[in-house]
């Protein structure tokens, strides 16, 4: 498959300020070098602990959120160099939705607004036109015409979800970012939410990046997985060898906490030592060798190389040094 959106060696800092005048104190790395390729049609997933940088990676391709230094390239195109209405005019192609369905809807709208809203500020609708979309969407979505007179308070946690989705759908784009979008819902809502969106986007021919820290969902739902480590990319492949063969010590030691049901398939639970160190002073060389069990002397000095060590498997990690291999 063609690739949607290219990420090159993107970085995201934020200036820490302290002191009584607020000058110079650091800076924060939330994104230090990433790169990847989502291909058109696929689910990218992007995993990892709290503070990993993953919803920074999000809101950066989408450029909720403006990127420190890289390229993100979408249809061939560098949208890091595009202007103000160039990118108003992009929005319609990219969108996301929330981790928290209640917070992210104005709870002084109602649906019909809120479902409006998008189509007023990018597209020329009559009224009509307007009711006969948002009516459409919600029926995409799984909900009736009636929901449209409807508050935020007055819907479910999934309804409310389902709502988040038909705003992200309604200017119908190609690009999806999917930011916990099933984290604050019920088990049995999630399996609803999660179906829903994979028919969605199967329907529609939609690209989405999930990011999650639940990795059976990721299993579940997506083609590809890059698991990140305090703004790095560690390793990425295609899921289900990933969870089957995981190549990062990081990325061993999260899969071997995931529940399985069957004894026989049950992995030795790795457990981490230490805290994950702050981004604004992260360790030199690997920033994950201070928790590492395989660490090696050169961990602690050298940053490791992005590999190829498989088709479609990229790792950076000193333990496939006498690998071979370039970045996808």
């Amino acid at each position: 498959m063609p690739a949607l959106i290219e990420v090159r060696d993107l970085k995201k800092s934020y200036p820490v300020k302290k002191g009584l005048f607020r000058r110079g104190g650091g800076e924060v790395k939330a994104l230090d070098g990433v790169s990847l390729t989502i291909r058109k049609g696929e689910t990218f997933a992007v995993v990892g602990e709290s503070g990993s940088g993953k919803t920074t990676l999000g809101k950066t391709i989408l450029r909720l959120i403006e990127p420190t230094a890289g390229s993100i390239w979408f249809e061939g195109t560098d949208i890091t160099r595009i202007g103000t209405e160039e990118l108003r005019k992009l929005k319609t192609d990219m969108q996301i939705v929330f981790q928290d369905p209640y917070g992210s809807l104005d709870p002084r709208w109602t649906i019909r607004r809120t479902l409006e809203e998008p189509l007023r500020t990018h597209l020329d609708f009559s009224d009509e036109a307007l009711r006969a979309k948002v009516e459409q969407m919600l029926e995409v979505v799984g909900l009736s015409k009636q929901h449209a007179l409807r508050y935020p308070h007055e819907l479910s946690g999934g309804q409310r979800q389902r709502v988040g989705i038909a705003r992200a759908l309604i200017l119908e784009p190609k690009f999806v970012v999917l930011d916990e979008p099933v984290s604050a819902l019920d088990v049995s809502i999630q399996a609803q939410i999660l179906k829903l969106m994979q028919e969605l986007q199967s329907r529609l021919a939609l690209t989405y990046l999930f990011v999650s820290h639940d990795l059976s969902v990721v299993r579940y739902i997506s083609d590809r997985t890059g698991v990140m480590y305090l703004g790095k990319m560690v390793e990425t492949g295609p899921t289900p060898e990933l969870f089957e063969r995981p190549l990062h010590p990081y990325t061993q030691a999260l899969i071997s906490a995931i529940p399985e049901a069957d004894p026989a398939r049950r992995r030795e639970r790795i457990v981490l030592s230490g805290e994950v160190p702050s981004p604004r002073n992260p360790p030199p060389g690997c920033a994950f060798h201070t928790r590492c069990p395989l660490a090696r002397p050169e961990c602690g000095s050298i940053q490791p190389k992005w590999r190829r060590i498989a088709e479609n498997r990229y790792v950076a990690c000193h333990l496939y040094n006498d690998e071979s291999g370039t970045h996808e």
